[in-house]
């Protein structure tokens, strides 16, 4: 499913648009469009045009209040339409505003100038609301579980150890105690490069080290 942009006085084009894509990406929303908008005229021939291709448009800036405010734009352009749009005015704790307007199975989002006031509107409210809107699923991770990485490790390096004590002609294999401790510690630390997801990193470390 699409969704397009729309930025009206604001300077933060392409940060916004990267917090927003990270966001709604693991929610089956793709960006198709982003389009600029400098006065009141603009912002409603872009919204018209946007409307037309999609039912989810992000707003983002102009919310200062003044006559040319992006709320005081929004609602002439709508009330002139005779649009039967409900609106729901967010409220963070900061004072933050967002506002939600929706009419059918459109949805139009204003949100300040502000990428973090952004994220946490998203991850607080608007993620919730556009999958319940739309019947959206949001992507699970695939990160593996601890337990499943330490098994796997067990099994690497119990066969690590028997590789490396085979080559002993005769006798008893030597404990090497030094080099037991080592693998230890090096399990521990792939352990925690994998829960991070640095999986090629603790890979290469592993194997350098294994093998000096």
């Amino acid at each position: 499913m699409k969704y397009e942009m729309i930025f009206y006085h604001s300077g933060k084009t392409a940060e916004i648009e990267r917090a927003a894509a990270q966001r709604l990406r693991r929610i089956g929303l793709e960006l198709s469009a982003s389009t600029a908008a400098v006065d009141p005229k603009e912002l409603a021939e872009e919204l018209k045009k946007s409307l037309k291709k999609t039912n989810i448009v992000f707003v983002v800036g102009g919310l200062d209040g003044g006559v040319q405010s992006t709320e005081n734009v929004l609602s002439t352009i709508l009330s002139s339409n005779g649009s039967s749009m409900k609106s729901n005015k967010l409220v963070d704790d900061d004072e933050n505003t967002v506002y939600l307007l929706k009419c059918k199975k459109q949805t139009i989002i204003v949100f300040p100038d502000d990428t973090e006031v952004i994220g946490r509107m998203f991850d607080a409210k608007i993620i919730s609301e556009l999958k319940k809107t739309y019947s959206l699923k949001e992507e699970k991770s695939e990160t593996p579980s601890m337990e499943k990485i330490t098994k796997e490790l067990d099994t690497n390096l119990s066969g690590m150890n028997r590789v490396r004590t085979s080559i002993n002609i005769g006798g008893e294999p030597p404990k090497n105690t030094e080099g037991n401790k080592t693998l230890k510690m090096m399990k521990t630390a792939v352990i925690v490069f994998l829960s991070l997801g640095i999986v090629q990193f603790a890979a290469a470390a592993y194997l350098f080290i294994t093998n000096i």
